[in-house]
């Protein structure tokens, strides 16, 4: 079952509660579950935010709020969430444009029919579903500068990247190309729960990892990589882990 997080900021308590009754009908009809959060004003939001709350895919704000408008609101949920997906709702379509002006997916129109919400919700969930696809996609692409422009190569495919010079060479299974970057700034873009530095020049894809030994790393086909005493304790652990982990699968 698919799982949404939705913010609903709205001073009216009674709003909110038909929301919440029509988007448990929602939640029967299209087999989602939508946990909902609301908040009574944009401040009570924004301060959520700001101390690191989950991160709601999406946000249902009131625009004609007293203290601050929904759109003001939007503003401030965009500097943390700049891809939030973001609905405005009003009693009056004078605020429509205002609306798209802030990105908004849509906006819906008080009072809410339920044909109106489920409209919503269903262009809400795809938006957030594209989002998270393309989010998944890109992270298993890196794209390098080379000599002639750049290139896209995928995560998946490094065995190991090594510091030359002023210069990276990414070692592939079928190959090696040399990237203009250093080694630091190559680290940056990666994913810090898969690459791991083995030494200052070298950086390891740990699934790639055959066997640790005291000063190097074993990658297969006699491939070995310098490991400094520095990393060697965390990336010996780590293997160990790993065969233990291995283990316990076999012996189930």
């Amino acid at each position: 079952m698919k799982q949404f997080r939705l913010a609903i900021c709205d001073d009216e308590t009674f709003f909110i509660e038909d929301i919440r009754q029509y988007l448990k009908a929602y939640e029967s009809e299209s087999g989602y579950e939508i946990i909902t959060t609301a908040y009574s004003s944009g401040s009570d939001l924004i301060n959520a935010i700001k101390s690191g709350e989950p991160e709601y895919d999406f946000y249902f704000l009131d625009v004609e709020m007293p203290e601050m408008k929904g759109t003001d609101v939007a503003k401030h949920i965009r500097r943390f969430c700049p891809q939030a997906v973001i609905c405005f709702i009003t009693s009056f379509e004078e605020y429509a444009y205002e609306a798209y002006q802030s990105q908004a997916l849509g906006y819906l129109k008080k009072p809410v029919s339920y044909v109106d919400l489920k409209h919503m919700m269903n262009r809400c969930t795809l938006q957030v579903q594209y989002l998270k696809d393309a989010k998944e996609a890109q992270q298993q692409y890196l794209e390098v500068k080379t000599g002639r422009g750049s290139k896209v190569i995928r995560i998946d495919d490094i065995l190991y990247i090594e510091k030359r010079r002023n210069q990276c060479v990414f070692h592939l299974e079928d190959g090696e190309f040399v990237c203009y970057n250093t080694l630091s700034n190559i680290y940056k873009q990666l994913d810090k729960t898969i690459f791991f530095y083995v030494h200052q020049g070298y950086i390891v894809s740990f699934p790639q990892v055959r066997e640790v030994k005291s000063n190097v790393v074993c990658l297969g086909k006699d491939r070995e990589i310098p490991l400094s005493r520095k990393y060697q304790p965390k990336i010996h652990n780590m293997y160990m882990e790993k065969i233990r982990a291995l283990c316990q699968e076999h012996s189930i």
